[in-house]
């Protein structure tokens, strides 16, 4: 079961049926980040878990212990069931928390703090009835700047942070970043079709780091045709799975 588990990645995921369910940002997310050989790296708000098992299963080899924060009781039992499944549970461990109270850890535990935060704010987009569902996609318990706040406190000195977000948010989240010290070192926008506005852009940051920043070229999801493209396979092959 682990190895096909972890050959189909990320099909056959276990998610709660009324819950939040993650998309291809966050498995973008786990190949944009950039983790160490030997580290710690923190989820913000890690759902199920597939952001933790994305990096790891880029990073076989590695020696990385990552832990994911999550405050939905169904999506903490879905992850520890997929990192069981998955063979990870030695190398992943998934704690019950808020994100607005990072203080399961002391400060600066971390050499990455990764986080695919709630997109909206509330009241621009359509809610639904599921408390859990709804605070995964609009800031309604913690906005942007309480994840960025978070991530800087848990983040080590010269430690980076990655976030995938709204395109259209990309100053709002610039701001937030270095209203904590976070300064923006790589950014790559992705597309869903050549020739159309980026939706969503990831960005790196380094705490307390130098300016200097670079653009990466851009993630173009699909063809014309609707089939995944093939550089987009290659920069992240669970998209295609």
């Amino acid at each position: 079961m682990c190895e096909e588990g972890r050959a189909y990645f990320p099909r056959g995921l276990e998610q709660p049926a009324t819950g939040f369910r993650f998309s291809t940002d966050s498995l973008l997310l786990s190949s944009f980040a950039s983790v160490p050989a030997i580290g710690r790296v923190l989820d913000l708000g890690t759902g199920c878990g597939v952001i933790p098992l994305g990096i790891l299963l880029h990073n076989l080899n590695s020696d990385l212990h990552v832990t994911g924060l999550e405050v939905n009781p169904e999506m903490i039992d879905a992850a520890r069931n997929n990192i069981g499944t998955l063979g990870f549970a030695d190398r992943i461990e998934i704690i019950n928390g808020n994100v607005c109270k990072p203080y399961f850890a002391p400060a600066e535990s971390f050499d990455v703090v990764v986080s695919n935060p709630p997109y909206r704010i509330e009241g621009r987009g359509r809610s639904c009835p599921d408390v859990f569902k709804n605070a995964a996609r609009f800031e309604i318990e913690a906005d942007l700047d309480v994840f960025s706040n978070a991530a800087a406190r848990m983040v080590r000195n010269r430690g980076r942070v990655c976030f995938v977000f709204l395109a259209e948010r990309l100053t709002e989240l610039i701001n937030s970043f270095t209203r904590h010290r976070l300064e923006p070192k790589r950014i790559k926008f992705v597309h869903g079709r050549l020739n159309t506005p980026s939706k969503v852009v990831m960005i790196e940051a380094v705490k307390n780091g130098k300016p200097g920043l670079i653009v990466e070229p851009p993630v173009i999801l699909y063809a014309d045709d609707g089939s995944v493209t093939l550089s987009a396979v290659e920069y992240c092959s669970f998209i295609a799975k």
